[in-house]
């Protein structure tokens, strides 16, 4: 593991509290025992100096947000087979016994699978997002995706968050990693985003 910003420096790092990034001495600073990049840094003073009281956020847990993740999961799946299924009916019958070489046909069908199975979670998430901060699941689990100020978040915020989300949730749940290290529990998308998950009920 190296520096972020110098790669050739493998000794002395520290993991910034906020983006969990790795950086050097020369890199980070550290304010109220806890080490931020240049990046970070201002954003913290930034908040300190409106009144923001950094972790004053009540935080959903871990837990939580990935019962919120399984649960939009399984609203997903079936909005993408309530779709895919009568699509999928013509291809069916023209692979039949006898087909031919794939047609046309049979290639946009098939080709027509992976712009739904990702556009439908895409845009569910980023609408729902954008009205008032929850899907489905999160409804269910009680959490509410806010900005760091707890503030709600942009119609960029809501589609960025969604579309990266989107894009790393095929990747072995490797968005996820960093909740587990950071002490605001961001993941990927929460980052880019500038996005929090705060719970609504204990």
């Amino acid at each position: 593991m190296a520096c972020a910003h110098h790669p050739e420096v493998e000794t002395g790092l520290e993991r910034c509290e906020r983006c969990a990034g790795t950086f050097c001495a020369d890199c980070f600073v550290v304010l109220r025992d806890r080490a931020y990049c240049a990046a970070c840094k201002i954003e913290l003073v930034r908040d300190l100096r409106s009144g923001i009281v950094p972790g004053a956020l009540a935080l959903a847990t871990t837990g939580r947000r990935l019962l919120g993740v399984w649960l939009d999961g399984f609203v997903t799946t079936l909005a993408a087979y309530a779709v895919l299924i009568p699509l999928m009916i013509p291809l069916i019958a023209l692979s039949g016994p006898g087909a031919r070489e794939p047609g046309g046909l049979q290639i946009a069908l098939t080709l027509l699978m992976y712009p739904v199975l990702l556009g439908i979670p895409l845009v569910y998430e980023a609408l729902m997002l954008k009205r008032s901060g929850q899907t489905l699941g999160k409804m269910a689990v009680g959490v509410k995706v806010v900005t760091p100020e707890g503030l709600q978040i942009s119609r960029g915020q809501a589609w960025a968050r969604a579309a990266i989300k989107v894009i790393l949730g095929s990747c072995l749940g490797i968005d996820y990693l960093p909740a587990l290290f950071t002490r605001e529990r961001t993941c990927f998308h929460d980052m880019i985003a500038r996005t929090r998950v705060i719970r609504l009920h204990p």
